[in-house]
């Protein structure tokens, strides 16, 4: 068919709508959409096969010219379509229930009605699809061990970004300043990221056969782990053979060569960490997050909270770990915001274990963060199953995200009645009343002497359960910021009274939880220990009991689980006599003394030698590094409780050859 009879065609189509319409009165009124459509559609249609009959286009041309003069009277018509619908609003007034095609029919754009009508296709699809997933998550809910909605754990991809968040607490003109002077340092285009920015410093990701594989799906979950390949697993021996020999320099080796090596990258942002570098020692940490996101799984989505990594699995645990100091390292930059969702993404991952104890720092980014509604939802969600009142950080974060939601909201006011937040935080006093003197002292705060000097609140802390006195301890030196504003104080002072009142009544609270609290703390599980040395908290952990501090531990992977797997074995090397011992290096001594962990008394069997019927001069290095450590330690001790302390002066020198030749007279001299 030519174009010529293809035009001809629909115009006699046309003519014919619009005269049996015209017949129709009334009913043309109410349907003038079904007009404009025909000839919307005739005009961008009009000459569909002009480029195969390029030999007629004078006769087009021409025959167009008709066609214009033939569509004016339509378009024209289209004009008082106002009225109409006005007077179709009055019609449809009258109607008590209108068909859905009049409702579409009212907005006088064809457009509009094809977007809508898509929009329902689409809506109808989706809600299906959304009664899938929500029967699924129930599902899931019910199998799973955990009834916590998962929706609570999910990550928001826009406040993953740690520079988005320094844009709005200092400007924007701050932060692009200071990537405009990194990018002045460009080297190479990296593609980006989610979890951590690139920086063009960086060098380019290369592929080392890190890589993730999924292990199945059960109870509405994904199961993944991640896999070393064997170039990975020959990278991973040279750096175990590396932190044998307590040398950086071998490390900083296997970096230069592969800059994306995760456990490489782990351990020496320890050292910068050690050696105060703060800013290199996130940055590192930053790089290994990107390699880590370099080789996920195409369906390892962690923004749903439905993805699990076993920790048990060796080359899992630098996950975990990374995104824990990732969080510290962006918190201690003010962006508690994003360390909230990095602890979201931390806790999801691995729920029920929770290894590293995310529960023990998610209430101060929340707290920190504003997020006062998802810790208190939070809070609910998990208090019938996991007990969160019987940690002291959420007894007493939690009525605190409630007293600042409250104001938020301008809900209490004063001589109101007594609020779930009052109650909450006179509950937790009677639970926790040693906490509430070391918080003080923290503080640098006074209460009135008639609420601090009741007995409730001079106990001991002594007396408490060594798991419970390192979880109080703990929130105290986390949080204690947080209690600082005057009116938190003013409303701690106020229930502080109340819970002397109830102590003064014989509230069974306080004698039920101590009965509790002996069984339930006797013993600390092993993650509690693993939070308290990688929290980077120094006076938590020199609290730690002998046994933990006589364990020797790796910066990037400590205290792993009794049920450690891997997915190939690390071989054992036969060293020499001799060969490695610390105790032969001075130097390597003196700078494992300063690591947390290091107890004399565990190295004491090693310590021995030298000859002549005297001890070595390990010994002696060892005597004179626990003298320095006790200098300091009494220092701080004089001044604990005091804001801004000064550098101690350094402690009075020690002459190792006098005492040396002390030694060898047998004490004479």
């Amino acid at each position: 068919m030519s174009s010529r009879a293809f035009r001809r065609l629909n115009r006699d189509a046309d003519v014919i709508r619009i005269s049996e319409n015209a017949e129709e009165g009334k009913e043309l009124e109410e349907e003038p959409e079904f007009i404009s459509v025909a000839c919307k559609k005739k005009t961008p249609a009009a000459n569909p096969f002009a480029l195969l009959n390029e030999s007629d286009d004078a006769e087009d041309e021409s025959e167009d010219k008709e066609e214009e003069l033939n569509t004016l009277p339509s378009k024209v018509a289209k004009k008082p379509r106002k009225k109409k619908k006005r007077r179709k609003a009055r019609v449809a007034k009258e109607e008590p229930e209108p068909e859905p095609r009049d409702s579409d029919q009212e907005s006088g754009d064809e457009v509009d009605v094809a977007v809508r009508e898509v929009n329902k296709l689409l809506g109808e699809v989706g809600k299906e699809r959304r009664g899938e997933r929500e029967e699924g998550e129930g599902e899931g809910e019910e199998t799973e061990s955990s009834p916590v909605p998962h929706s609570l754990l999910k990550v928001d991809r826009r406040f993953l970004n740690a520079e988005n968040e320094m844009r709005r607490i200092f400007g924007s003109k701050v932060v692009r300043g200071d990537q405009v002077r990194q990018k002045a340092h460009r080297k190479v285009h990296l593609r980006p990221t989610v979890l951590a920015t690139p920086k063009d410093t960086w060098p380019k990701i290369e592929k080392l056969g890190l890589t993730m594989q999924q292990d199945g799906v059960r109870d509405w979950c994904q199961y993944f782990h991640f896999e070393h390949s064997p170039a990975y697993q020959k990278i991973q021996l040279r750096f175990w053979e590396a932190v044998d020999t307590f040398d950086p320099n071998s490390i900083a080796a296997i970096l230069h060569a592969h800059p994306y090596h995760v456990d490489s990258l782990l351990q020496m942002s320890e050292v910068s960490r050690l050696g105060e570098d703060i800013q290199m020692a996130s940055e590192l940490i930053e790089r290994a997050l990107c390699s880590f996101e370099s080789s996920f799984h195409t369906l390892f989505n962690y923004t749903q909270a439905n993805c699990r990594l076993d920790y048990s699995r060796a080359e899992n645990r630098s996950f975990f770990l990374t995104l824990f100091r990732h969080l510290s390292y962006i918190s201690r930059r003010g962006c508690h915001r994003t360390a909230l969702e990095f602890c979201k993404l931390l806790l999801a991952l691995n729920p029920e274990k929770d290894p590293l104890c995310a529960l023990l720092i998610i209430d101060y980014c929340a707290v920190r963060g504003g997020e006062y509604r998802f810790l208190i939802d939070l809070f609910h969600a998990w208090e019938p199953h996991r007990n969160l009142s019987q940690l002291p950080n959420f007894a007493f974060s939690v009525p605190l995200a409630m007293f600042h939601s409250q104001n938020r909201e301008e809900k209490e006011g004063e001589g109101g009645g007594e609020t779930e937040a009052n109650k909450r935080l006179q509950d937790a006093l009677l639970m926790f009343p040693c906490l509430l003197p070391i918080l003080l002292d923290k503080c640098g705060v006074t209460l009135d002497p008639a609420v601090t000097s009741h007995s409730l609140f001079t106990q001991p802390i002594e007396r408490e359960p060594n798991g419970l006195k390192l979880l109080m301890k703990l929130y105290v030196e986390r949080s204690h910021s947080l209690w600082k504003e005057p009116e938190v104080l003013t409303w701690l002072e106020a229930n502080c009274r109340v819970a002397v009142a109830r102590a003064n009544d014989k509230d069974p609270l306080n004698t039920d939880f101590r009965a509790k609290a002996v069984k339930r703390y006797s013993r600390v599980p092993r993650n509690i220990y693993r939070h308290i040395l990688i929290s980077d908290l120094d006076r938590v952990v020199s609290a730690l009991p002998p046994d933990m501090t006589q364990t020797s531990i790796n910066s990037y992977d400590p205290l792993p689980p009794p049920d450690s797997t891997c997915g190939y074995e690390r071989p054992q090397i036969q060293r020499g006599p001799g060969a490695g011992d610390v105790a032969e290096n001075p130097l390597l001594l003196l700078l494992r003394s300063l690591l947390p962990n290091y107890n004399h008394m565990a190295e004491g069997g090693r310590q021995q030698g030298g000859g002549g019927g005297g001890v070595g001069i390990g010994a002696m290095i060892h005597r004179h590094v626990d003298r320095v450590r006790q200098y300091y330690e009494d220092y701080y001790a004089q001044h604990e409780g005091e804001e801004n302390v000064p550098l101690p002066p350094p402690p009075p020198p020690a002459d190792l050859r006098r005492e040396r030749m002390r030694e060898l007279l047998g004490g004479v001299g």
